[in-house]
């Protein structure tokens, strides 16, 4: 009986990691050259950036409403919904007209919602339907973000070879649309449809959102867990756009002249250090250490790499090297956030609660990077150093609060199962 349950956990952990690798190597392929991608139309720093925060702001207005349908409409099918919108966006890409790029990055931010919201939501339903233990969820994601390296250290191959082989900065977004097929037939023949309590009490999209917006304004705990969520994210999408100028400025300031760096391979590395992270999670986990305590050491680190940034901005090398450790950040900060989330988020709302999770990180991201033109890079890397501390402080605040309950949100979840069954 347990070999029994063990290949059926497997097999479905399995299914789940196969989906989830494939869309986030659809994601990483397209981050290597996505901003010298755009430098080759001829766009400036601020045009990008203000690619970058339609995206944001398309994740934080459509998004929300989008992803909280998902507790309602069912989360399969918002999965495929990604799957169709993400694809469509990375061929656009393809095009140098601004407008239409304008129109690329609506359906990335409505996608990123979904690719954040929906496979975690699914998951966590479908294990906890399924009777698993619940402490094998902590173990799947920081597995998924361990695997979620290797993925994302073959995209920044694969996308070198793309682009040396076919002469086009445009090709990796080829093969990520390809992934995305490969992603959405396996969801479409192979995942069960689960739904949130909304869809159960025959309520509305607009009633699964005020339900979710209740539920976190209602619990300091996951509010806490919000602010830290914000602040890192917000910081790692500042980074996402401001690493290319920062080391070209770098070499610049070292080499005396501007000299092309192998952008793939230096994603490759950056992503090899997000895998040392999710490495060290699971040892650290194993050995018995607070959850908590993973993730305010993940901010405290953040902040210390962006400090890095600013004091060796003039140096390729340490440039570099603050680079990888903010990536071993984001493999320890990915699990632990997911594994929390897990725990005291309830299951009936987990969708909507999410959602609205993202929208002020979102906006705060767009309040950054509208500032480009008018801060230098080491003001804007500054500000991320003292946002992630004050993150850490946050979660550390929570693990000291004697009032919190872990549990709750998943046991929750339990419960509604078993009304469900």
């Amino acid at each position: 009986m347990l070999s029994t349950a063990g290949d059926s956990f497997s097999k479905f952990r399995n299914n789940y990691l196969t989906v989830y690798l494939s869309v986030m190597m659809s994601d990483w392929l397209q981050g290597p050259y996505l901003y010298t991608l755009y430098q080759s139309y001829s766009f400036g720093v601020y045009d990008i950036a203000v690619l970058f925060i339609t995206g944001f702001v398309s994740s934080a207005v459509f998004g929300t409403i989008v992803a909280n349908t998902a507790d309602v409409w069912g989360r399969k099918r918002m999965a495929l919904l990604f799957c169709f919108t993400s694809s469509t966006a990375s061929l656009i890409r393809f095009s140098s007209n601004y407008h239409y790029l304008i129109f690329s990055h609506l359906l990335s931010g409505l996608s990123t919602a979904l690719l954040y919201c929906v496979f975690d939501s699914w998951y966590i339903s479908q294990h906890q339907r399924k009777g698993f233990p619940p402490n094998l969820i902590g173990a799947t994601f920081g597995t998924a973000t361990f695997l979620n390296g290797l993925v994302a250290i073959l995209a920044g191959v694969v996308a070198n070879i793309a682009v040396q082989s076919s002469q086009s900065l445009a090709a990796p977004f080829v093969v990520s649309a390809g992934t995305l097929v490969v992603a959405g037939l396996i969801v479409s023949s192979s995942w069960e449809e689960n739904y949130g309590e909304s869809k159960q009490a025959n309520g509305s999209i607009f009633k699964s959102m005020m339900e979710g917006l209740v539920v976190l304004m209602n619990d300091p705990n996951i509010l806490a867990l919000g602010f830290a969520q914000t602040v890192f994210e917000c910081c790692m999408y500042t980074f996402v756009l401001l690493y290319t100028p920062a080391l070209e400025a770098a070499i610049k300031s070292s080499e005396g002249k501007d000299v092309l760096f192998p952008l793939g391979y230096l994603f490759s590395a950056m992503m090899f250090f997000t895998m040392l992270g999710s490495l060290a999670f699971k040892i650290l986990t194993s050995k018995k250490i607070s959850t908590e305590i993973l993730l305010s050491v993940a901010l405290f680190l953040s902040g210390a790499s962006f400090c890095f940034m600013v004091t060796g901005s003039k140096s390729t090398t340490s440039t570099v090297l603050s680079f990888l450790l903010f990536e071993f950040t984001t493999g320890l900060y990915f699990p632990s956030i997911g594994t929390l989330r897990a725990q005291s988020i309830p299951e009936q709302t987990r969708t909507g609660v999410m959602a609205f999770l993202r929208v002020p990180m979102n906006l705060a991201v767009c309040a950054i990077l509208l500032r480009v033109n008018t801060l230098m890079i080491s003001t804007i890397f500054q500000m991320c150093a003292a946002l992630t501390f004050f993150g850490g402080l946050a979660i550390l605040w929570r693990a000291l609060d004697p009032r919190r309950n872990l549990n709750s949100g998943y046991e929750l979840g339990k419960n509604e199962e078993s009304h469900e069954l």
